[in-house]
């Protein structure tokens, strides 16, 4: 996960890790291919509610923690997250949340694609990746 200051959540991995271990070379791979990341927004077709991923290249690395209600919030909160990803800092230890299944599935459902959202500069703030198991 990459967490502002607050503790807010700006994006989290696509995928689960095994360790924490795997969590943290994902985390430092991602740091080092910021360049070459894409961000996607996307509307989901059930609520009208918009999403937002991020690809590296074609493959989806990091998903928005909610959805937004307007398509300009989301592409705000996705350029948050590419702002503040080659600035993060690992912290130590890890945060362990529940995620139900049916959620996931439902904000996946009948999604469809529009362009990536622009980048936005945050300036000098600090920011945290905490990992999860």
């Amino acid at each position: 996960m990459l967490c502002s200051p607050n503790n807010r959540i700006l994006g989290r991995g696509k995928q689960p890790f095994d360790t924490e271990a795997e969590c943290r070379e994902a985390v430092l791979g991602l740091v080092d291919a910021a360049d070459r990341l894409n961000p996607v927004s996307t509307a989901l077709g059930t609520s009208g509610h918009w999403v937002w991923r991020v690809e590296l290249d074609g493959v989806p690395v990091a998903v928005s923690h909610r959805s937004y209600l307007r398509a300009r919030e989301c592409q705000y909160n996705v350029g948050r997250f590419m702002a503040a990803l080659p600035a993060a800092l690992l912290t130590e230890g890890r945060r362990l949340l529940r995620e139900a299944p049916r959620a996931v599935e439902r904000l996946t459902r009948g999604a469809v694609e529009n362009p990536p959202a622009p980048r936005r500069a945050l300036g000098d703030t600090a920011w945290r990746v905490i990992s999860t198991a």
